[in-house]
């Protein structure tokens, strides 16, 4: 089944040798505290440790910095974790990204445009059944134009970093090093969805059952179109959708995902997005060429 999968055929010998996977296992976390603490300093010394100090700011304004510093931090691990496995395993970065010649711009912003067509659907109809009178963020009427674009600025920028950080380690890195050792593309995606979920520490069983779900949708998203373009599209639609309409993310609140009508909601959510992608693969414009690193 591989062989349909023009992303895992970059894969060579290499991936599925145990010293380097031993290295990888090493090297990756070494790589990573060396990063972070280096872009941590670097911050800090530039915003005289201000960038850090945000818990008298208002509202919208703390939650802005967090999802910058959130796209920051991840940012640094998933190029730590793409130099070291570049180093090790010696193959382009790209070939982590796309099989495509060239990464596929377009496929994400479609992959953003339908993702934020069924996330807005799902969110105004749970909106309309539970929160008939909640105020969106951006809609919040103590809070001046400036600081609302300021805060949409933000939080498009460090939800793209963030989600495409994520994409690179978990749909990049992972679904590939999972495809070396076997070749059932159901148990590759439900390693992912599985690791997908835990990676992000929460443990009630309706948050996990929700990231899964996002998690194997993703993952067969960047399998059936050939690279991540479209996964990181609608993973960044996603959690804008969240923060423009649902709540601003701040690191002392709660996480959105939990619930059965999360569940339900994400069910959903992955239905309709893994329809979108059968359809996108028919849209040859979007998806391009990527047979010349099959």
């Amino acid at each position: 089944m591989i062989a349909d999968f023009p992303f895992l055929q970059v894969l060579t010998e290499r991936d599925r040798r145990w010293p380097r996977l031993v290295l990888m296992a090493f090297g990756a976390p070494l790589a990573v505290m060396v990063l972070a603490f280096v872009v941590a300093v670097g911050l800090s010394i530039l915003t005289g440790g201000e960038l850090f100090a945000v818990n008298d700011l208002p509202r919208l304004r703390r939650s802005a910095v967090y999802v910058l510093q959130l796209g920051v931090g991840l940012g640094a691990l998933a190029l730590a974790v793409m130099l070291a496995a570049r180093m090790i395993f010696a193959r382009p970065l790209s070939t982590w990204l796309t099989a495509a010649p060239h990464f596929r711009w377009g496929l994400v912003a479609w992959g953003t445009a339908v993702a934020a067509f069924g996330a807005g659907v799902l969110m105004a109809l749970e909106a309309a059944a539970h929160h008939p009178g909640a105020v969106p963020p951006i809609l919040d009427p103590g809070s001046g134009l400036g600081l609302k674009l300021f805060y949409v600025a933000a939080v498009l920028v460090g939800l793209f970093v963030a989600a495409t950080a994520e994409e690179v380690v978990f749909r990049g890195y992972l679904l590939q090093q999972t495809a070396a050792f076997t070749r059932n593309i159901w148990l590759i995606v439900a390693i992912n969805a599985a690791v997908f979920a835990l990676a992000h520490l929460e443990f009630d069983p309706a948050a996990l059952a929700a990231r899964a779900l996002a998690g194997a949708a993703f993952a067969w998203a960047a399998l059936r179109l050939g690279g991540l373009e479209f996964a990181i599209g609608a993973h960044v639609a996603t959690n804008l959708m969240i923060a423009l309409f649902q709540a601003p993310m701040l690191p002392e609140d709660p996480e959105a995902a939990g619930g059965l009508d999360d569940v339900f909601g994400e069910a959903a959510l992955a239905l309709y997005m893994a329809w979108s992608v059968e359809i996108t693969r028919r849209m040859g414009r979007l998806t391009g060429s990527i047979s010349s690193r099959a």
